[in-house]
Formats: C-alpha cells, structure tokens, sequence
C-alpha cells in the first residue's frame, strides 16, 4: 500500500517542477514576446524610415504632379477653347456638309440628266458613224469619179486646145476670105433710075445672076414707108415706078448686103 505522506510529497515535488517548468517557461515566452516586438519596431522604425523617403518622395512626385497639374490644366483650358472653336468649325463644317449634300443633289441630278443626254449623244454619234461611213463610201466613188472626171477633163483640155488651134486656123481662114466673103454677099443685080411721067421715077433692078433673086423693096417717102416683095427671074428686070425724088429706096435679098439708094 503507498504512504500517503509520501504520495503528498511526490505530489508537491511534481507541483513544484510544473511551478517552475511553467516560470521558465513565462519567462521564455517574455523573452519571445520582447524579440518579437524588438524585431517588429525595427521593422517599423525602417518601415517609417522608408515610409519618410517616400512621403519625401512622394510630396516631390505630388509638387511635380501638381505642376504636371497646372500644366494640364492649362493645356485642358487650351483644349477647352480649341475644343469650343472645333464645335464651331464642327457646326459651320456640319452646314458646309448639309450645302454639300444639297449641291451633291443637284449634281446628282445634273448628272442624270447629263448621262441621258450622253446615251443621246451616243446614239446620234452610232447614228453618224453609219452616216459617215456611208459618206465616206460614196466620197470613195466620188474620188473614183473625180479621178475619171480629170481624166476626161485632161482630154477635154487636150481636145480644146486642139480646137483652139483650129478655131485660130479658122479664124485665119475667115480673115482670108472676108474680103471674099464682102464680095461674095454683094447682091447680083444692077440699078438705074429713069424718068418718067412728069417728075416720077422708075428704079430698073436687073438680075445678073444666073438663078432667080427674091427681093423685098422699101420704099420711105416723106415718113411714109411702103414696100414690096418681088421674085425677079434671070436676066430679067424689076421696074419700082412712081419714085420722087429724094425717096429712100431699099433692095434687100436673104444672104445678100442691102443696096441703099436715092432716087434721083
């Protein structure tokens, strides 16, 4: 059986150690506790440090944020006018847009009307080009004509001066034979007045000639004019009585120069 005395005293001893395990242990625990928080006000101290340098830093990256700032601010105010005079221009641009658009229009519409006159166009020029193209066939049959006509107007030429030379001959010829010619027209018969009863005359046409003559006599007395026409047969004689004196007294023959004569 255990002693209870001994029991107690082991229980003291046991106690005792627990008492002692558990001051050491506190003890520990505090000396813990103390690194830990030597360790963490390091930490904050250097945090701090750090946390200075950057505020520092910081307060110079804010002063040049903040002059960044003004300069921004600026700049927006500078953007705020050009942004005001671009809605300006926006509005007076937007306006140029809608005059744009109604000019667009009516060019649209010009150009509709311009592309039906083109196809109009178009056809009367199809149109022409056949028309040409025939012209241009018949100016090849006239230039073929032309050629031909040219070369008949060569012989022509050559034939006119042929005849030229020929009229001249002719012309020549007739010089030369003019005199002939007088001579030849000069009427084959022989007058002669020959008085009368009284104061009367008689005109005596004789014909020389081997055939017989027609003759128209004209008769102008004291603006009276009478005549007659007679056929006076070879070698024989036409006798005009009651001639005056003075009376203008033509014989003429077909082919033949007229006698003008006096009586008297």
């Amino acid at each position: 059986m255990n002693d209870p005395k001994a029991t107690q005293h082991q229980k003291g001893k046991h106690t005792g150690a627990l008492a002692l395990l558990g001051s050491f242990a506190a003890c520990l625990l505090f000396a813990i506790i103390v690194i830990v928080l030597g360790v963490k006000v390091h930490r904050r101290d250097a945090q701090l440090a750090d946390t200075q340098k950057q505020l520092a830093q910081a307060k110079s990256d804010g002063a040049k944020a903040q002059a960044e700032l003004d300069k921004a601010n600026t700049a927006s105010a500078d953007l705020k006018t050009q942004l005001d005079k671009a809605k300006s221009q926006s509005a007076d641009l937007q306006s140029q847009v809608d005059q744009a658009k109604s000019a667009s229009a009516d060019l649209q519409t010009q150009l509709d009307k311009a592309k039906a006159q083109t196809a109009d166009v178009q056809a009367q020029l199809d149109k022409s080009k056949a028309q040409s193209a025939d012209l241009q066939s018949q100016l090849a049959q006239a230039t073929a004509g032309s050629r031909q006509l040219l070369t008949q107007l060569d012989q022509a030429k050559i034939q006119s001066m042929d005849m030229q030379q020929r009229l001249q001959k002719a012309e020549a010829d007739v010089a030369q034979l003019q005199p002939m010619l007088l001579k030849a027209r000069h009427m084959p018969v022989r007058t002669s007045f020959e008085k009368t009863h009284g104061d009367h005359l008689t005109l005596h046409v004789s014909n020389l000639d081997q055939q017989p003559v027609t003759v128209n006599v004209t008769i102008a007395d004291a603006g009276k004019t009478r005549s007659q026409s007679n056929v006076i047969g070879a070698g024989a004689t036409l006798n005009v009585e009651k001639l005056a004196a003075g009376d203008d007294v033509t014989v003429a023959s077909d082919g033949y120069e007229p006698l003008k004569l006096t009586a008297q």
